[in-house]
């Protein structure tokens, strides 16, 4: 039998933010609304940035030097059976203050330290916007739809994401991981790396000509363009990534596909053109170079 045709449903429901560790805020937040194109939120105890019908899907925080992604989860008994597995494997894992919770405009949070080092923030009942998304620059976003995150260990970080969050393999590119918990091919992609933090924060917008508009748009500025416009034979999206402030890479995809319920994980070559199988090649960013390899 196809075990993945039988998955249990996850307890993880979306990636609802990502909080970027900024020491200059306001040219943070000026190249998120001018040149990404997200909607600022006006709100005095943060630098909060929307993307659609959330309250907001990017905090720029001035008050800590570790950046952080938030996932929802499903209900309280989720969380608490993942704060005891979490415990019991040796993971590092606290109960948010009510300050933090107000911080992230959730109901309750469990922070937790992956064993590379990153944090990831498992949350309950994110807050939605009551306004209409309105973008700062027509950029064609649909939404915050993935991370790269850098994985300094990646069976034990694995382990954290499927054996105790209950996420699934979706396919493998090299070393590389794609883990999904809804529909789409994948949320979360983890890279072998020598460090912590993010690899890149992606957009999704809603076309290829707007994968291509912002192309022109961001070399227009003297932007750098890091990786693309190519596409992902695992996902099938088409993407653009490009230098964001303070060293962070930000990225645009188009066309991230469906995963079938009897999808099986698939291992693509470790080459270049199993990040992209068009050519472009990322000379800028370790974690996007596959040796070539098996």
């Amino acid at each position: 039998m196809n075990m993945a045709a039988t998955a249990p449903r996850s307890s993880l429901i979306q990636l609802c933010y990502v909080r970027l560790a900024v020491s200059q805020p306001q040219s943070a937040a000026a190249f998120a609304t001018e040149v990404l194109g997200l909607q600022a939120v006006p709100d005095k105890q943060a630098l909060l940035l929307r993307s659609d019908n959330r309250y907001h899907t990017l905090c720029l925080d001035t008050t800590t030097a570790t950046s952080s992604i938030g996932i929802e989860i499903a209900d309280e008994a989720a969380l608490d059976r993942m704060a005891a597995a979490l415990k019991q494997e040796g993971f590092t894992a606290r109960e948010a203050t009510a300050e933090e919770c107000a911080r992230r405009f959730v109901r309750r949070a469990l922070i937790v330290v992956d064993a590379t080092g990153n944090e990831i923030d498992l949350v309950l009942r994110p807050a939605q916007s009551g306004r209409r998304y309105f973008p700062s620059r027509d950029a064609g976003i649909t939404g915050l739809q993935s991370v790269g995150l850098r994985s300094r260990a990646l069976k034990d970080d694995l382990r954290l994401w499927t054996a105790i969050l209950g996420a699934r393999v979706s396919d493998r590119a090299g070393d590389v991981t794609y883990l999904q918990f809804d529909h789409k091919h994948h949320r979360i992609a983890l890279y072998p790396s020598s460090r912590t933090g993010l690899v890149y924060v992606s957009y999704g917008v809603e076309s290829m000509d707007a994968i291509m508009q912002s192309n022109y748009f961001v070399q227009e500025r003297q932007i750098k363009i890091l990786h693309g416009p190519g596409r992902d034979p695992a996902s099938g999206q088409i993407f653009l990534r490009f230098e964001g402030p303070e060293g962070y890479v930000f990225s645009y995809a188009y066309g991230l596909n469906d995963v079938e319920p009897n999808h099986h994980p698939r291992q693509f070559a470790s080459q270049p053109s199993s990040l992209c199988e068009w050519g472009s090649e990322c000379r800028d960013i370790p974690e996007l170079q596959l040796p070539s390899g098996r």
